[in-house]
Order: structure tokens, then C-alpha cells, then sequence
């Protein structure tokens, strides 16, 4: 009976061992995990294994955190555990500790014999004292990496081997313990969370940094996370690094020693220094395929000993179908090769240069160039530039090809043709037209007297290109047309030139038919740019037709070719993000519109081409569109104002771009109240739009408001009977809706039935649903009685509604009237209500109703709230004195 009873026998063991640890500062919340976790209930065991600081002890305290108070046994492991006796003695201490354990229950009185792990009657009481428990506890093994001694495991073993119904057992380790897993995967009695799930999603890093109260942007969010491979411990570390030195640039560079301190103590560590010095060599290289380790290190065991590593030192990457190959994790990476610089710069340069001999004989030409470079060995670079420059143009490879260019340049070499081409080149695709007109005369001053084809047409390439930039339409069809199809016929050129040719000289059923043939033969010859190219062109051609969700497929398919340098400026990815955020506008995303709206600055940058003005201005108007239907009615109003303004007189871009303004602009206006700024869009619109059935659009939306019905109809009719030409397809869909508006305020419900179900039959192919989402409330009170009876139309009009139901915007305030504008004006101005009443010339009653009314739209108790609104809304701005609320 004394080995029941005697708990003098136990080891002593310190409190904080078996205590749930508190929560960090910067706790993250991971729901989803937790919702995994709290499925364990009828598990036998739960696993947590990742390698170090990927947040399983963050994890599973804040999971027993959140259980029902004395359910969690907690005992951290270290190394004393790997005594029997001490282990099992914590065992029981946690246990004992848990509320759900009765007082009676033998796990508070039991002795903890000798060796424990083997003495089958103590195990067997144990697990007796469990399967008593009317309900279950959950024992958490925490850093069970700890325990290498066999004793404890042979313990734990026998105690799952039983499953006794009163314990879960969940563990979390570095790596994967010795305990039946296997059985429990196959009986499904386990639940597993590994260093996949681990890893912090875009949201939870914006988490962190807020929670840390660091500023990181939000554009910078999924680049770190990318970095840093979603590593719990690494986005701490960067945040941390933001905290101190007020940005992410000394951890990106590689420079914050408190970053390295803590990779060398927790990733380091543990290696021999065989495997340190391995790490050192290969993080010359981004990624190292099959061969290359050996090559670099001398070791014919490199790749063996890579594969021990795993995370967070090096990854394994399925390559699709040729060997895998090895990656260090992008942070380590950064850390080593800036220590391998600094400290034996010589070795670094020499491994470079033993890199690029592999790459260039392997035929990997961007690889074998990005290492000439690093090795500082300008002759070498010189020589892949004139082999290989034109293929790694046409293959998107422009970030090795700008470092190349730049270090021929900086040693003052001889610029031949190519060389100040391919920067021409380079330099359009940002959109850098002045820099090109100078590497365009770098290249003429250098002209051979015998020039290969090849040469030819890349700069009659280069000529298109930039007309099409920053060119009348005239001047780009006479350049697009002195590219000649024949000599390019046979060079790496040739299907590029044709994408050019067909882009601008022919028509859109010929210029689709030859993109697509043209499509896949770049993609054959893996030239992820001609193929980028393609895929936009297709994409703006769907658009001009109103296949807006070809359109979105296709630019999709574009942004995936797209470097993913975040320094490199692009016209092609602007075009792309336009063309994403003008579709998910369309179907009724303004968010995610908002999204791609806001990166295509960074991919112009302030570039004075007419192109990327022009893709500035529309963004700015989708931008604003999506502001306003979120919510930010004036800020968005505003936005597409400015737009609108810089445009000028519109007769230079195209016309589709000066549709979407006007149209986006005039319809928010409308809504809003803001009767000067609708006025003022629509005589823009007559002059950049004339004849356009945009035009007739906007007149019929100006009489439905003014309560002119009939009117609206009218000319609706016109639009429709004349066949007036459109610039944007889906603007058809939005004067079908005008039409039900008008019907309705004429009491003509089976003429809006009519026109309502033209408009769904119209919209559904293309996914437009803009105009219906956020259409006038008494337009969703039809749409919604309609129900039932829509026929073909009733799944999509049941999309419609689901989205604006998720979107849940706020109601569209009351707008003001003109002599409340009035009275707004006044009230900064500090006049009493006489002197404001003196002022308009109305009686001191009439000015109060007007300030009650004001109130009362602007949600405001007071003067001074009802002025501060308004300045907040911009409603006293000179540029919008004529806006409502």
C-alpha cells in the first residue's frame, strides 16, 4: 500500500515546469489552428512538430489557455527529464494540478518507484486513474526534442498503448517522437500540426507587426512573409529589427547582429561544424540544384547532408519532374552570404565565379550571369550579355540583365549596339522614356556597318515600343509598321515582333487569332516576357469585347509570368494590375479592386510617359470608385476628380480610359447629391465623348434625377434604336438599369420586369455585377420581389444579392440641401444664427431648421462636430463647395 499512497517518494519539481506559460506580448491569435486543435476531442494523441521558432508552445498554451479551467496537464521538458523518476514525478505533479482529476483519484496519492517507465504495476495503476476520469484531461509535453533517454518514452509507450479514455496526450517536439504515431494516423485518433500549418499566413503577420506596434506598409507584408518563408520566429525577428532601427532594412540586408545572435544560438547551434561550414558555402546560391553542392563545397556528401538539415536550415524543392533540388531558407541565406562578404570576401567572389562556370555549362544563362556578376568579373558578364541577352530579354530575366548592364557601364567598357538596346529596352518597359532615347543613341553612335538581323529588329522593336509609350497613334502605326516580319523570321525575335505587329496594326478577330498561335509558341520556348505580353494583349482585347471574366482569366495567367523582383518597374504589370482591378470592380469586388489599384504606382513609379500617365489616371479612378461603394463617398468622389482633371481634355488617351472615368464618376456623383460635380463630368464628357453612347448614358442618368422619367426614357430609347457605339460593353448592362429605374417611377412594372431581365441575361456571361450590387435601394427592393420568377436570371440575381449582403457598406447618408450647403459654409465662420440669417437673407428659424437638418445628416450634436465632419469629408474644400453630404 506505501507505493499508493507515499507521495514523499515523488521528486521534487519547480513550479514553473508545470505551469501554462502566459501569453507573449505580441500574441497572434491563430484561430484556424485553434478550431484544429479543439477537434482533438476524441483523440488519442495530438502532435505538434515543427523545427525551432515555429510557435508550438505559443500555440498549444494558448489553446490550454483557452479550455475549461483545470483541464490541461502542462509539464515543459528539459534535460532532467531524461531521469525516470523525475520525469514521472512532473507527470503526476501536472496531473494533480488539474481540477477535473477528483481528490480521491489515485494520480494525487501515487508513488513514483524506481524506474518507473518499467514497473508495469505503476503504469498500469496510472492508467487505471485515468480510464476512472468521467471526463477527459489533455497532457501537454512541451520541447519533448528534450527527452533522449529511452526510459520516458518506454513509459509514455505503455501508457498510449492502453488509451485510456481520461487522456489525450499532445506533444510538441522539433522532431517526431517515439511514440506509435503511425498507428494512431491509421486508426484516425491523431491530430497533427506541422510546420506547413505553422507557418504565418499574410494576415497574421500584419497581426504581429500591429501587434508589436511596428509600421510596416501593408505592400510590404507579403514580401517579408515570402522572405522569411512564413517563419514564425523570423517574422518576430524582423519586427523586432523594424522596432529598433525605425525599418526592415538592416534585417534585409543581413546586418542586425541580434538577428544573426539568435540564428546562430537556435538554428546553428545544433550543427557540426561540417554542416555549419556547408551552410556558409552554398548560400552563394538562391537555389542549388542537383550537382552544384558537391561542386561548391568539395564534399561528395554535400546533398546527403543537406537532406539531413530540414527547416529552418535548408529546404528540399520539388523541381516538377527533374531531381529536387536544395534551398537554405531565404533569412539564414541572407545572414551567412552577408558574413561570408564581410568576412572572407575573396572565397565569396571565387564561389561565384565556381557557380557561374557550373550554371553556364549546365546552359542556365540567367544563373550562370547573376554569378559572373557577383564574382565581379565584368569580361565574363560582357561575354554572357552578347551570347545570351536577347533570349533573357524574351525570358523576363530583366533583373540580371539591369545588374549586368550596370556593371559593364560602371567599368566604363565599350557599349556596343546590343548592350545600349537591351538597356532601351529595359528602360521602356518602366516606362523610362528619356533613359531609352539616350541608350537609343548610345546604340546608333555605335551601329555596325553589317548589322545582324537580330539587331535590326530589336531596334525597330525598341522604336514601336516607344511610340506606343509616348507617341501620337500615327506615329506608333508608321513605327509598328517598319518592323519587318521577314528578317526577324528565324531570330529569337521573331514570334516578339509579331506580338508587336499584331497588337498594333491589326484587327481584333486577326489580332486575337494570331496571339493565340503565337501564345503557345512562346510558351514552348519558356519566354515568360513574349508570353506576358501575349496573355495582356488577349486580356485588353476580352475587355474591349466585354468578356470581363476572360479578361480576368488571362491577366491572371499574365501576372503569374511577372518577375517577382519588387524593385523592377513595369508597364506590362500595370497594364495587368489595371486590367484585375477593373475586373474585380466589375464583379462587384471593390476591395480586392482596391488591392490591385494600389500596386500600380510602385509599378510606374512617376514616369512622364503618356502610357503610364494614362494608367495612373484610370487607377485613380478605380480607386475611387471602390473607396466610394466601400464607403468613402467624398474621399472617393474626390479621388476620381483629380483624375478626371489631370486627364485634361481626354483627346489623348484612349478612349475607353475617358468612358470608364466618366461613367465611374458621374454615377457617384449622382448617387451622392453632388449635383455640380455630375454637371461638371458631363461636360467634360461632350467634349472627350461626343457621340459616344457613354454620353446618352450619363444624359438619361441626369433626368431620371432630376424626376424626369419620361425623358430618361427617351433617350434610352435613342441609345438603344440608333445603336449608338460603346466604349465600355458593360455600360449597356448599367442603361438597361437606368430604364428599370425610369419604368418604375412611371408606375410601368412589366416594362421594368422586362428590361430587368434583359440586363440579368446580358450581365450573367460576363460576371458583371457592379451595376446591381450597388444599385439604388428601391432597384434591390425590385430585383428582390422579382424573385422566383427570374427564370434563367435566378442564380445570378441570388450571386447579387449574396454579395451585397457580404459586403454590408453603410447606407448612402441623406444629401444636403442647397441652402443647408449654404448654412455649412457659414458655421466655420463663428456668425451667431442672426448674423448668419442676415447674411442669406432668411429669418434666425429658418437658419435653425437648416442647422437641425444638418445635424441630423451628419450624425453631429454640435457646431463644432458638424464642422469638423465636414472638413473631414472635404465639404468645405473650395475644390468641392458644391458637394452634399
Amino acid at each position: 500500500m506505501r507505493q499508493c499512497c507515499d507521495v514523499t517518494s515523488r521528486r521534487q519539481v519547480p513550479r514553473t515546469k508545470i505551469t501554462v506559460p502566459g501569453p507573449p506580448a505580441d500574441l497572434v491569435p491563430r484561430a484556424r489552428l485553434l478550431t484544429v486543435l479543439d477537434g482533438a476531442a476524441e483523440a488519442a494523441m495530438v502532435f505538434v512538430g515543427a523545427p525551432a521558432g515555429f510557435g508550438k508552445t505559443v500555440l498549444l498554451a494558448e489553446w490550454a489557455r483557452r479550455r475549461d479551467r483545470g483541464t490541461v496537464a502542462w509539464l515543459s521538458a528539459d534535460a532532467d527529464d531524461n531521469d525516470d523518476r523525475l520525469f514521472w514525478s512532473a507527470v503526476l505533479e501536472a496531473l494533480g494540478r488539474c481540477d477535473r482529476i477528483p481528490d480521491g483519484n489515485p494520480l494525487r496519492l501515487l508513488a513514483v518507484p524506481q524506474t518507473p517507465s518499467s514497473d508495469l504495476v505503476f503504469l498500469a495503476r496510472v492508467t487505471d486513474a485515468l480510464d476512472a476520469l468521467t471526463e477527459p484531461v489533455v497532457l501537454v509535453l512541451d520541447s519533448a526534442q528534450e527527452i533522449t533517454a529511452p526510459g520516458p518514452w518506454q513509459g509514455l509507450r505503455a501508457l498510449v498503448r492502453h488509451q485510456p479514455a481520461g487522456l489525450c496526450l499532445a506533444v510538441a517536439s522539433r522532431r517526431e517522437p517515439p511514440l506509435p504515431l503511425g498507428r494512431a494516423r491509421l486508426a484516425d485518433r491523431l491530430v497533427e500540426i506541422g510546420a506547413a500549418r505553422l507557418r504565418f499566413t499574410d494576415d497574421e503577420a500584419a497581426a504581429l507587426f500591429a501587434a508589436a506596434d511596428v509600421a510596416i506598409p501593408r505592400d510590404e507584408i507579403a514580401p517579408l512573409v515570402a522572405r522569411t518563408g512564413g517563419w514564425p520566429a523570423g517574422l518576430r525577428l524582423a519586427a523586432a529589427s523594424a522596432a529598433r532601427h525605425g525599418s526592415l532594412r538592416e534585417f534585409d540586408t543581413g546586418r542586425d547582429g541580434t538577428v544573426l545572435d539568435y540564428l546562430t544560438d537556435e538554428v546553428l547551434a545544433p550543427l557540426t561544424p561540417a554542416q555549419w561550414e556547408l551552410l556558409r558555402t552554398i548560400s552563394i546560391c538562391d537555389e542549388l540544384p542537383a550537382g552544384l553542392a558537391p561542386v561548391l563545397s568539395g564534399r561528395a556528401d554535400a546533398e546527403a547532408m543537406l537532406r539531413e538539415l530540414g527547416e529552418p536550415a535548408a529546404r528540399v524543392v520539388d523541381s516538377g519532374g527533374t531531381p529536387p533540388h536544395h534551398r537554405v531558407t531565404p533569412l539564414l541565406r541572407t545572414y551567412l552570404r552577408a558574413e561570408l562578404h564581410r568576412r572572407a570576401p575573396d572565397r565569396a567572389r571565387t564561389l561565384h565565379a565556381a557557380a557561374a562556370r557550373w550554371f553556364a555549362r549546365h546552359d542556365r544563362p540567367a544563373s550562370a550571369l547573376l554569378h559572373s556578376v557577383r564574382a565581379g568579373d565584368p569580361a565574363r558578364v560582357g561575354e554572357l550579355l552578347r551570347e545570351h541577352a536577347v533570349t533573357l530579354f524574351l525570358a523576363g530575366e530583366h533583373h540580371v540583365l539591369r545588374l549586368a548592364l550596370a556593371v559593364v557601364e560602371d567599368r566604363r567598357g565599350p557599349a556596343g549596339s546590343l548592350a545600349a538596346l537591351i538597356s532601351a529596352a529595359l528602360c521602356l518597359e518602366a516606362a523610362e522614356t528619356s533613359a531609352a532615347g539616350l541608350q537609343l543613341a548610345r546604340a546608333e553612335a555605335a551601329w555596325p556597318d553589317r548589322p545582324a538581323a537580330e539587331l535590326t529588329v530589336l531596334r525597330q522593336l525598341a522604336y514601336a515600343r516607344l511610340a506606343q509609350l509616348d507617341r501620337s497613334p500615327a506615329q506608333v502605326r508608321r513605327a509598328a509598321e517598319e518592323i519587318d516580319e521577314r528578317l526577324a523570321a528565324g531570330t529569337a525575335l521573331d514570334g516578339f515582333a509579331a506580338v508587336y505587329r499584331a497588337a498594333l496594326l491589326l484587327a481584333r478577330e486577326q489580332a486575337r487569332e494570331t496571339l493565340v498561335r503565337l501564345l503557345g509558341t512562346a510558351e514552348e520556348l519558356r519566354q515568360d516576357f513574349t508570353v506576358a505580353q501575349c496573355l495582356t494583349v488577349l486580356a485588353e482585347l476580352a475587355g474591349h469585347d466585354g468578356d470581363y471574366r476572360v479578361m480576368e482569366t488571362l491577366a491572371r495567367r499574365a501576372e503569374a509570368r511577372r518577375p517577382r523582383q519588387e524593385s523592377l518597374r513595369s508597364v506590362q504589370g500595370a497594364q495587368v494590375s489595371a486590367l484585375l482591378a477593373y475586373g474585380a470592380l466589375l464583379r462587384g469586388e471593390p476591395a480586392e479592386c482596391l488591392k490591385h489599384a494600389k500596386g500600380i504606382r510602385h509599378l510606374v513609379g512617376d514616369a512622364p510617359a503618356r502610357a503610364a500617365r494614362d494608367l495612373r489616371l484610370v487607377t485613380e479612378t478605380l480607386r475611387g470608385a471602390a473607396e466610394f461603394e466601400l464607403g468613402g463617398w467624398h474621399a472617393g468622389l474626390r479621388r476620381m476628380r483629380r483624375a478626371r482633371n489631370r486627364l485634361g481634355s481626354g483627346r489623348a488617351c484612349p478612349p475607353g480610359y475617358a468612358a470608364l472615368c466618366a461613367v465611374l464618376e458621374q454615377r457617384a456623383a449622382l448617387r451622392l447629391g453632388a449635383a455640380g460635380q455630375a454637371r461638371e463630368t458631363v461636360r467634360w464628357a461632350q467634349s472627350v465623348l461626343p457621340g459616344s453612347g457613354e454620353l446618352l448614358l450619363m444624359r438619361a442618368r441626369t433626368q431620371l434625377r432630376l424626376g424626369r422619367h419620361h425623358a430618361a426614357s427617351t433617350v434610352l430609347r435613342s441609345l438603344a434604336d440608333d445603336e449608338v457605339p460603346m466604349a465600355l460593353p458593360w455600360a449597356a448592362i448599367e442603361a438597361s438599369l437606368v430604364g428599370v429605374q425610369a419604368a418604375l417611377a412611371a408606375g410601368a412594372r412589366e416594362r421594368a420586369a422586362r428590361l430587368l431581365d434583359d440586363a440579368l441575361r446580358t450581365a450573367e456571361p460576363t460576371g458583371v455585377r457592379f451595376p446591381f450590387v450597388f444599385a439604388p435601394p428601391e432597384l434591390v427592393a425590385f430585383l428582390t420581389s422579382r424573385l422566383g420568377g427570374l427564370g434563367a436570371g435566378e442564380r445570378f440575381a441570388g450571386e447579387i444579392l449574396a454579395v451585397r449582403r457580404r459586403l454590408r457598406t453603410p447606407p448612402m447618408p441623406a444629401p444636403l440641401t442647397d441652402r443647408e450647403r449654404s448654412v455649412l459654409r457659414l458655421l466655420p465662420t463663428q456668425r451667431s444664427i442672426d448674423e448668419i440669417a442676415q447674411d442669406l437673407t432668411v429669418s434666425p428659424n429658418t437658419v435653425k431648421t437648416h442647422v437641425r437638418g444638418i445635424y441630423a445628416k451628419l450624425d453631429v450634436r454640435s457646431r463644432r462636430e458638424a464642422v469638423a465632419i465636414a472638413q473631414e469629408r472635404g465639404l468645405l474644400d473650395a475644390e468641392v463647395a458644391d458637394f452634399t453630404v
